[in-house]
């Protein structure tokens, strides 16, 4: 059990040296954005309802982002997040990119700044 313990390690320790200077973005950038939408899930019952906002009007964007943002963003964010940080190791999508768009919640909200 300890022999395969240390190959698994060697192995693994082995494709980060190969798989990550192969591309942009690395296993453990997206080991920390699976953690950080992990971490901010629940600000998509946020982040809907004040997107909503640049196309209608404050009572449309709260009433149905609310619900959009609970019910269907903030599990799909965290399902992402969990996805990612089990599957950190492994190039896929293409070049460790991100599953969401946006990538994070901190350029969500960044992006929606006047």
């Amino acid at each position: 059990m300890r022999n395969a313990k240390k190959t698994l390690v060697v192995i693994l320790i082995s494709a980060f040296v190969i798989i990550h200077p192969a591309y942009a973005k690395g296993p453990f950038t997206k080991f920390g954005r699976g953690v950080t939408n992990l971490i901010t899930s629940p600000g998509e019952i946020i982040y809907q309802p004040r997107k909503m906002e640049r196309d209608n009007n404050g009572w449309i964007a709260w009433i149905g982002g609310v619900p959009k943002g609970l019910l269907i963003f903030f599990p799909l964010r965290a399902v992402v997040g969990v996805y990612d940080i089990v599957t950190f190791f492994i190039p896929y999508p293409k070049h460790f990119g991100p599953v969401v768009q946006p990538e994070t919640l901190v350029e969500g909200f960044q992006g929606l700044q006047p």
